[in-house]
């Protein structure tokens, strides 16, 4: 029985991005930066990545104050038990937030592609954002 082995490997190189799209890249998950790295995401595939992905996370955001907003009017009137509603929304959507900008801002900036849970898999369907080479 021979044992000659043929030790072919076949090696991928994922090309890393460059140090200015990952700071931009990063720069999308910083509130209204977004819209600064949609604007340079031109003709940079990374940087539009996670530019519609922080785009999302911004529009996210808003809807999350504003009906927070709504229910301190409206529930958040309601002596204790409101009040309590109202406040645990404050915390699960600000601590989310956060959470969801910081990982991918790190995740930028470490050059990797993160598909962000929840709104990520709507970020194709952002409109304008596409490049057509």
């Amino acid at each position: 029985m021979d044992k000659n082995k043929n030790n072919d490997t076949v090696e991928i190189v994922v090309e890393q991005p460059v140090d200015r799209s990952r700071w931009t890249a990063a720069l999308s998950y910083v509130a209204f930066l977004c819209f600064f790295s949609l604007w340079k995401s031109k003709n940079d595939d990374y940087v539009r990545y996670h530019a519609r992905q922080g785009f999302l996370l911004l529009l996210a955001e808003c809807v999350a104050i504003i009906t927070i907003i709504v229910l301190e009017l409206t529930i958040g009137r309601v002596r204790f038990i409101g009040f309590v509603v109202v406040l645990m929304l404050q915390l699960v959507t600000g601590l989310g937030g956060l959470t969801l900008s910081v990982v991918g801002f790190v995740k930028a900036l470490f050059g990797e592609y993160w598909h962000m849970p929840l709104i990520g898999e709507y970020a194709d369907r952002v409109p304008g954002l596409h490049h057509h080479k």
